[in-house]
């Protein structure tokens, strides 16, 4: 199913240093269901925040229950006030008991971002 693309109104200043998250989550797929629901009110939360940039869940395509979460903050103050929130705390409630194992997140200092390839220069018109 398709999700509309968000908007990210944050954007970090030029030469400002973006947090990355890139984490894995293992839940029991007999209650992927009710996983999915949890991480995607998380997400819709997490979106709203001050310095959110990015925040999505994703299911790995050959692994059941295996979920990437993918998230850029515009500052480490944000990142901090994001995992003080109550709906942190509530997503953390929630993913527990649904987890087959704990997660794992890594966090990356971003200072330079680049862009193989400019958006415009693909020409997707004949693709199927």
């Amino acid at each position: 199913m398709a999700q509309p693309t968000p908007d990210y109104p944050d954007e970090p200043a030029r030469g400002a240093r973006t947090i990355v998250g890139i984490g894995d989550v293992f839940v029991q797929v007999p209650h992927r269901r009710s996983a999915e629901r949890t991480m995607l009110a998380a997400q819709a939360a997490a979106r709203q925040q001050h310095g959110c940039l990015a925040f999505s869940f994703a299911e790995v395509i050959d692994d059941a229950g295996h979920f990437l979460i993918v998230q850029r903050w515009s500052d480490r103050e944000s990142l901090d006030a994001h995992f003080r929130s109550d709906s942190f705390a509530d997503y953390q409630n929630a993913i527990e008991p649904l987890l087959l194992r704990d997660s794992e997140l890594e966090l990356h200092v971003v200072q330079e971002t680049l862009r193989p390839v400019e958006a415009s220069g693909l020409d997707i018109r004949h693709d199927d």
